[in-house]
C-alpha cells in the first residue's frame, strides 16, 4: 500500500473519531499540551503526524510534488504502525485519557462487628499511666506543635 493509500485509511479513521481526520487528531493533541509529560513519545509523534500531513498536503496540492520523490517506504510503514496503534488504543490520544483519567475511589472495608474482633485480655485490667497516654499521642501532638509554630510566625510576621 503506497504513502497516499495509507494516509487516506489513517485520515478516514481519525473522521470516525473526531470528524475532522488526522487535523482533528492533531488539535486535539495540542489541547492537551502537556501530553509530553504523560506520554513518552509525545512529541515525536506530534511532529511526525504534522509532517506527514504536510507531505500528502504537497502531494495532492502541488504540480510537480509526486509521491515517488516525497516519501519513503518507511513513511508508509510508520502511517501504517500508527493505524494500528489507534485500532489498539496505544496512539498518544488513547494513552493520556487512559493516564490522565481520574482513578476510582477506594472504597471503606466492610465493618467488623465487635464480637468478631479478638481480645486481649491482658490489658483490660492495667491501669494507664500520663507518660502510656503521651507515648501514645506523641506522634500525633508534634506535627500539630510544629504546624501551630509555623501558623504565629507567619502571623507575627505580617502584624
Amino acid at each position: 500500500m503506497g504513502f497516499m493509500n495509507s494516509y487516506k485509511r489513517l485520515d478516514n479513521l481519525c473522521k470516525d473519531m473526531n470528524s475532522k481526520g488526522v487535523s482533528g487528531y492533531l488539535e486535539d493533541m495540542e489541547r492537551n499540551p502537556n501530553g509530553n509529560y504523560f506520554i513518552a513519545d509525545w512529541k515525536n509523534d506530534y511532529k511526525t503526524l504534522k509532517h506527514y500531513r504536510y507531505i500528502r498536503n504537497k502531494i495532492a496540492h502541488d504540480n510537480y510534488a509526486e509521491e515517488a520523490n516525497m516519501c519513503s517506504e518507511e513513511d508508509t510503514v510508520w502511517i501504517e504502525n500508527f493505524y494500528r496503534r489507534i485500532l489498539n488504543r496505544s496512539d498518544p490520544l488513547a494513552l493520556y485519557r487512559e493516564a490522565t483519567k481520574p482513578k476510582p475511589v477506594q472504597t471503606k472495608p466492610e465493618h467488623t462487628e465487635i464480637s468478631e474482633m479478638p481480645i486481649n485480655t491482658s490489658d483490660c485490667n492495667r491501669v494507664f499511666t500520663s507518660f502510656d497516654i503521651l507515648k501514645h499521642f506523641l506522634p500525633i501532638l508534634i506535627p500539630l506543635a510544629v504546624i501551630a509554630i509555623v501558623l504565629i510566625v507567619i502571623i507575627l510576621f505580617f502584624l
